[in-house]
């Protein structure tokens, strides 16, 4: 009776087995899209869908009705495709068809516009290994820019070359074999359009680059290799690891992450407890960057800071990046910050000004730092004696100068005066023009 029971229970158990055998082989050859990236997308962007039965896929269908035959497969459960032109410009869902099925992505597409709008730096030449800086809108779908060439031919810098390349800020070294003097330098996105720049002055001086940009400093905390290939490859390091010596952390602390980024990939950071920061503006601590994007930064959130000093560190996944440093900003002290337009005149008492970790002296670099503008504004600055500081030529005086359109930050020497009366107790600055102040801080080392 007992080898009776026990043969009905394989019988049982081998036939439960096979059908859910069958249950999963049917899963697998399943129509279905799981995922969608990037899902901002624009002509020429290649998309990564993930999901089941994709391998038989033979038409991307793109909002608009724009079908695509062209599918590569990368791996069991991936194909790419590239974004054709004529897509609806409001976005959409994206279909794939295959053996007359059909199956609708879980989320949209949006249709990214690449939108150029300042660049910087206006009042100075821009030495060979500087950067030009572009600033605007969906700027991650740019793939080249263009600079004037010696011999009369464009001296072309691909994006992997970038210093810097995020949705809202470009920074682009300046190559050799450029022609020196004014310039407009021209970009081109992934669809091949061109966007001719405002004008700057090219030095064919060659500099040793500077990892400063407008008074930031970035301060390494770990530099190596690592390829993180896919989700099951998460980086444990802990505070051990990390070279936070000298660094004060604390939440909203900004942090970079440098990497190797050739076809895209998913980067995700986590907290030593597996909390989330807000790492894409939305809440989200997982984000897609697109092919060429080099760059990640975010501000370091509460928990993040604790697990920072209380030894275990961060943790970072993901997949298909290599990553090669990480940072934290280190912003210089700040004296006063706030929101106030200038008029004639502001002057500015010695009682707000914040010295608590720093005392301005004669040759330091101050910055002030102003609320964008597209349209010239005038900007001067006298010491709280009247005195008049050197800020720069070619302005109504050396004192009294205008500030660029796109010209958002300002940096000279503080002169004696402007020293003193900044260490008094009554005027420190008295300053004029048509241009308001979010900032002012003292560059140190």
């Amino acid at each position: 009776m007992k080898k009776l029971i026990t043969g009905l229970a394989l019988l049982t158990l081998m036939a439960v087995t096979s059908c859910s055998d069958d249950d999963a082989a049917d899963a697998i050859h399943q129509l279905e899209v799981k995922s969608v990236l990037p899902t901002k997308v624009m002509e020429g962007q290649v998309v990564t869908l993930t999901g089941t039965g994709l391998d038989k896929v033979t038409s991307v269908v793109f909002p608009g009705n724009v079908a695509v035959g062209d599918i590569s497969k990368v791996g069991n459960g991936y194909i790419t495709v590239r974004t054709p032109s004529g897509i609806a410009a409001e976005g959409g869902i994206i279909t794939v068809e295959a053996d007359g099925e059909s199956a609708e992505a879980p989320m949209a597409l949006t249709v990214g516009k690449p939108a150029p709008v300042r660049v910087a730096p206006l009042d100075q030449e821009i030495k060979i290994n500087e950067c030009v800086e572009v600033y605007g809108t969906d700027l991650e779908f740019i793939t080249k820019a263009y600079f004037p060439g010696e011999d009369g031919t464009d001296v072309v810098v691909e994006a992997t070359d970038f210093k810097r390349k995020a949705t809202g800020s470009l920074y682009i070294y300046s190559p050799m074999g450029i022609k020196a003097g004014p310039a407009q330098v021209v970009i081109e996105d992934c669809s091949g359009k061109k966007y001719t720049l405002p004008e700057v002055t090219l030095s064919d001086e060659v500099s040793g680059g500077n990892e400063e940009t407008g008074g930031e400093r970035y301060v390494p905390i770990w530099q190596d290799e690592v390829y993180i290939y896919d989700w099951a490859n998460w980086q444990y390091l802990t505070s051990d690891q990390l070279n936070l010596e000298g660094i004060q952390i604390h939440e909203g602390m900004m942090m970079r992450l440098t990497f190797d980024n050739p076809d895209g990939a998913s980067v995700c950071i986590c907290d030593g407890n597996w909390g989330a920061p807000d790492v894409d503006g939305q809440g989200n601590n997982n984000v897609w960057v697109s092919a060429g994007v080099t760059e990640l930064e975010f501000p370091i959130s509460q928990g993040m800071a604790e697990t920072l000093k209380g030894g275990s560190g961060i943790i970072i996944g993901g997949g298909n990046y290599t990553l090669k440093k990480i940072e934290l900003f280190r912003e210089y002290p700040t004296l006063w910050s706030g929101e106030y337009t200038t008029g004639w005149w502001w002057y500015l008492p010695a009682s707000e000004l914040d010295l608590s970790a720093v005392t301005p002296e004669a040759g330091q670099i101050i910055k002030f730092t102003f609320a964008h503008h597209d349209a010239p504004q005038t900007f001067c600055l006298c010491d709280g004696w009247w005195g008049a500081p050197y800020i720069r030529d070619g302005g109504e005086s050396i004192n009294n100068i205008v500030l660029s359109a796109g010209e958002d930050f300002l940096e000279f020497e503080i002169s004696e005066g402007m020293a003193a009366t900044m260490n008094g107790t009554e005027t420190a600055l008295i300053i004029g023009g048509d241009i308001t102040i979010t900032k002012i801080q003292i560059k140190t080392e």
